[in-house]
Parts: structure tokens; C-alpha cells; sequence
């Protein structure tokens, strides 16, 4: 599509010119993947029509809407600063989360930390409520300096267990690329990491309330494990010994019924190194195997040749799998 004719929509949409109908198929467009920069530089240009004022909670909404349409700062080099992107937020942000069946409420002027933890580490963290949240390798997350009076809300990617100080008035809500968790108070993992094949919700204790997309919510009890396939959006609820999804937590490895892509990209962040799958093993194949929490990358990987079929060469931060 011409830039001109997809700024010419962008603007029309934001303006709110399109008839109801119309518009619902042009939000799902926006959304997409597809020209992004193209509909971020007109969204821009339609910024600098406007005199609007975007909080620092803009940055909850931009980042909801960075994770729902697989958009990153990067693509934003050759546009705009990421910055300056979330002045537009204030702006087309109510706009996307309307497309994906969501709200965001701004409140006032608030701060927003953002912790990342690097593949090979773990790391614990109190938040402003004084719930605990424990961050596995790889993931980040995104909550304001002071939460709001109705809610806590907080940005999730990757992997991370929460233990949630109870509020009855106050909800506690983890949004993911794929789906949220709402809670009051409870003790719950959730693994969201963009490359994995799925997204799963582990409850401990207490009660969850799971949102995907706009179907309606899935309530889970202690001991079930909600599980959402990202490509082909099947749900899946099952009773699990929770001691094995949090076993990470304790530096253990433990795999049930993974494909040996999972396998292989969780090794990838629990010791920061890069594994190279030329063995072409099938991915329809699945495995169930436990590793201790002292065990070397060079242990386990001798035993998955064993399990999986492969052979591999390793390099100081690479492992190249063969046949």
C-alpha cells in the first residue's frame, strides 16, 4: 500500500470520519504487522496537528500496545524517538487497546521503572505494594513508581512469579503479550516469552481471573495451569504439580511434555548461551525430563543427546547441534 493512501486512513480513523462499520475493519488493520513505520510516521504527523499532553502512564499503553502488535523501539529509529512516540500514545493508544478489547485508564503523573533481568541470572524485586516478584532469565518488567488507587497494573515479558500482597479494592493485573491476569491476592507464575510456541498461567494459591483477547475470562484454582497457544489459539487448562513450574525459582530445570525447541531456548537463558539447532529435530516430537540445580550445560546437553537424538560441538557462548 502507498504511504500516502495509509496516512490518509490513519488520519481518517483517528479523526473518527469512518463509519462504525468501517472502522472496526480498520482498527484490525492497524494492528497489524504490516507497515508499521508507515502508519507510526503518520500517526506522528497527525500528533502535530493536536495539542495534546500525554502522562508518563503513556508509557503503560504504548508498551500494552508494543507487545500486542509485536512492535519494538528499534522499528522506531528512522521515524521518531521512542519518546516522542508516546506523546502520539496519549493520542491512538485508547484507540488500539479498543481494537484488542482493552482499556487502560490514565491517572496521574506517575514514573515508570522498568527492570530487565540478562539470560544466566535471576533476580527478585519488591513492588510499591510490597508484593513480591521473582524475574527469571530473560524477561523484563514494566510497573509505575506509585500504583493506582483501583488497580495495579504491571508489563510482563518472559517469565516471572508473583506473590501479591492482597487488596480487595485494588485488582492486580499482569498483561502479556497475549493475555492478562487479574488477582487480589495470591501466589501465581506466568511464562510469556515473545519466542515461545505458548503463553502459561500456573496458580499456587488463591484465585486468578485469565483474559485473552476478548473471550471471556477463565477462572483457574490452586494446582491448574492455564496454557494459550499462540499460533493456533487453543486453551488449555490442566491439573500440575506446581513445585516443577517454579522450579526455576531454585535453579532447577524441569520439562514436561516440551517440544526440543522449548528445551533448547530455555537453556539458552538459564546460561546465556546461543545453541544452534541444525539437527533438524521435529518439533512434534515431545519430552518430559528433570534436571538438578547444579547440573552443567555440558551434563544436561550429554544427556539430551541421548533422549533427543543429536550431537553437538561447544564453543565459549555457542553450542552447534548436528546429527
Amino acid at each position: 500500500m502507498k504511504k500516502s493512501n495509509i496516512s490518509k486512513i490513519i488520519k481518517m480513523f483517528l479523526s473518527a470520519r469512518f463509519p462504525s462499520e468501517t472502522e472496526k475493519k480498520v482498527q484490525k488493520w492497524i494492528i497489524k504487522d504490516q507497515n508499521q513505520q508507515a502508519k507510526a510516521k503518520a500517526s506522528l504527523d497527525y500528533w502535530n496537528e493536536l495539542d495534546v499532553e500525554a502522562d508518563s502512564n503513556t508509557y503503560v499503553s504504548l508498551e500494552r500496545v508494543n507487545l500486542r502488535t509485536g512492535y519494538n523501539k528499534e522499528h522506531l529509529t528512522n521515524v521518531a524517538s521512542y519518546q516522542k512516540f508516546a506523546r502520539v500514545a496519549a493520542v491512538i493508544v485508547p484507540l488500539f487497546l479498543l481494537a484488542g478489547g482493552m482499556f487502560y485508564y490514565l491517572s496521574p503523573r506517575n514514573e515508570m521503572i522498568e527492570v530487565s533481568v540478562a539470560y544466566g541470572e535471576q533476580k527478585r524485586l519488591i513492588l510499591p505494594d510490597s508484593s513480591e516478584v521473582w524475574l527469571n532469565a530473560g524477561s523484563s518488567i514494566l510497573y509505575p513508581e506509585t500504583f493506582a488507587k483501583n488497580k495495579r497494573q504491571v508489563i510482563l515479558n518472559g517469565e516471572a512469579y508473583f506473590s501479591v500482597k492482597k487488596d480487595t479494592v485494588s485488582p492486580f493485573i499482569v498483561e502479556t503479550s497475549q493475555l492478562s491476569v487479574k488477582v487480589l491476592g495470591t501466589r501465581f507464575n506466568v511464562k510469556a516469552y515473545p519466542n515461545d510456541e505458548k503463553i502459561t498461567t500456573t496458580l499456587t494459591s488463591g484465585k486468578v481471573e485469565v483474559s485473552i483477547h476478548a473471550q471471556p475470562p477463565h477462572i483457574l484454582k490452586p494446582n491448574e495451569q492455564l496454557t494459550y497457544d499462540k499460533k493456533t489459539s487453543d486453551i488449555h487448562i490442566s491439573v500440575i504439580d506446581t513445585n516443577d513450574t517454579n522450579s526455576w525459582m531454585v535453579g532447577k530445570l524441569v520439562f514436561t511434555n516440551a517440544s526440543a525447541g522449548e528445551i533448547f531456548r530455555t537453556l539458552e537463558r538459564h546460561y546465556n548461551t546461543t545453541i544452534d539447532n541444525t539437527a533438524n529435530i521435529p518439533a512434534s516430537k515431545r519430552y518430559t525430563v528433570k534436571f538438578l540445580k547444579d547440573e552443567s550445560l555440558d551434563e544436561i546437553l550429554n544427556i539430551l543427546k541421548d533422549i533427543i537424538g543429536f550431537d553437538y560441538q561447544q564453543y565459549e557462548k555457542k553450542i552447534v547441534l548436528t546429527q
